[in-house]
């Protein structure tokens, strides 16, 4: 059947947790782990307790920690509700206040963000590529994705607005970080919302904060509305993974730094993508 994953495990094998539990994720990382790598490791997603989706902080860190697992990837909600079951944040996981990468070093579990790195590249080579000025930059969305986002658009230099579907939510945001009212006008439209693989006018104000954007960055994959939009509009377009796959370099040399060379590993997983 081709919708099942093979593994060995043995009474010595470690674990690698995550809250995603896609086929193609298991099947992937295990072909890295144990195929290109030869390591005695295991992805091992894991469920909530009643079978639902929802995983909560407490049962994901038992995980590791019972387990004496290498570290567990988080691709749920729980982002910034894991913090305070953490012993230590790296800079990057401290400033955006998210978490999807935790690492055990001894006793000690270790928060750290790769989306941040993985967000970045895509935005720099975005704009490198496409050779636009962008000083600004429009996030439709304002939940899990946008303190990262924000936090990095900011670094580079540019001034950020948001638009969102509800505004007082909107308004809420501008609020806690300290936003300007969004004008219409933004080099950069930044989506991160899962909205773009239905028609965008469904989204409220979603077209009218594209209207004046050069580029446009879809963090939703794969997004195949607003590609066409962009395409058609005449927009530079950058693809979700553009930021997934450096997002996954990164978290996965993170994972195996005791494991494996960093080169080593890198090459593995770029054969993979």
């Amino acid at each position: 059947m081709q919708d099942t994953v093979s593994f060995g495990i043995s009474g010595a094998s470690q674990y690698i947790i995550s809250t995603s539990g896609r086929l193609s994720s298991i099947s992937r990382y295990q072909r890295l782990l144990q195929r290109k790598l030869g390591l005695d490791l295991v992805y091992l997603p894991i469920s909530a307790k009643d079978g639902n989706d929802k995983i909560e902080p407490e049962d994901f860190v038992n995980a590791i920690t019972g387990l004496g697992a290498v570290g567990g990837a988080i691709s749920k909600d729980i982002k910034t509700r894991v913090i305070p079951f953490l012993d230590e944040l790296d800079n990057s996981a401290q400033q955006v206040q998210s978490v999807n990468t935790v690492v055990r070093k001894g006793k000690k579990l270790i928060g750290y963000n790769t989306d941040v790195i993985g967000f970045r590249q895509a935005i720099e080579q975005g704009i490198a590529e496409s050779g636009e000025t962008v000083q600004s930059a429009v996030i439709y969305g304002y939940g899990g994705v946008f303190n990262v986002a924000n936090t990095v658009l900011q670094n580079l230099g540019l001034k950020t607005y948001v638009a969102g579907r509800n505004q007082e939510k909107v308004v809420a945001t501008e609020k806690q970080f300290g936003l300007d009212p969004f004008d219409g006008k933004a080099d950069l439209f930044v989506n991160a919302t899962p909205v773009t693989d239905d028609p965008l006018s469904a989204a409220s104000g979603f077209l009218e904060a594209i209207e004046s954007a050069k580029l446009v960055f879809d963090h939703h994959m794969p997004g195949e509305e607003l590609k066409a939009h962009s395409l058609r509009t005449g927009k530079g377009y950058i693809p979700g993974t553009s930021m997934y796959h450096p997002q996954m370099i990164a978290q996965w040399k993170l994972f195996l730094q005791a494991h494996a060379d960093e080169q080593v590993v890198e090459d593995a997983l770029r054969s993979l993508i």
